[in-house]
């Protein structure tokens, strides 16, 4: 299958979990350890609840700043082995039509396990 589309589909999820504030959805789309690359520091997510906690404040983010529309649209990605994808992305936090930041370029990694494509590192800028 086409790597663009399946980092697509997993974006999708992953926006839809973090608006509806899912976090049972959104643990299903991540792959433990999980590793987090912010702007000046990582974090690595070996349990549920530490999954929970930074889930929370990305959700406490997101409010914060009034986003009620999380959009990630995928730019590339790539098969960097044969169960592992590498995507970039434009991230959009718009709150009520209006952008609240400018849309900046992101990345993930998935991987396959089973038949699933899971998150299992991260690049944030928020």
């Amino acid at each position: 299958m086409n790597p663009l589309d399946l980092y697509q589909d997993a974006l999708d999820r992953m926006s839809a979990a973090i608006l509806a504030r899912d976090f049972d959805a959104y643990a299903r789309e991540i792959d433990l350890p999980y590793l987090v690359h912010f702007q000046t520091s990582r974090l690595l997510v070996t349990t549920l609840d530490e999954l929970r906690l930074a889930f929370q404040a990305l959700v406490d983010t997101l409010l914060a700043q009034g986003v009620t529309h999380y959009e990630r649209v995928a730019r590339s990605a790539d098969y960097v082995q044969r169960d592992r994808i590498e995507g970039w992305h434009h991230t959009h936090l718009i709150s009520n039509g209006e952008h609240v930041t400018y849309p900046h370029l992101s990345r993930h990694a998935i991987v396959r396990r089973g038949e699933a494509w899971r998150f299992s590192e991260s690049y944030f800028r928020i």
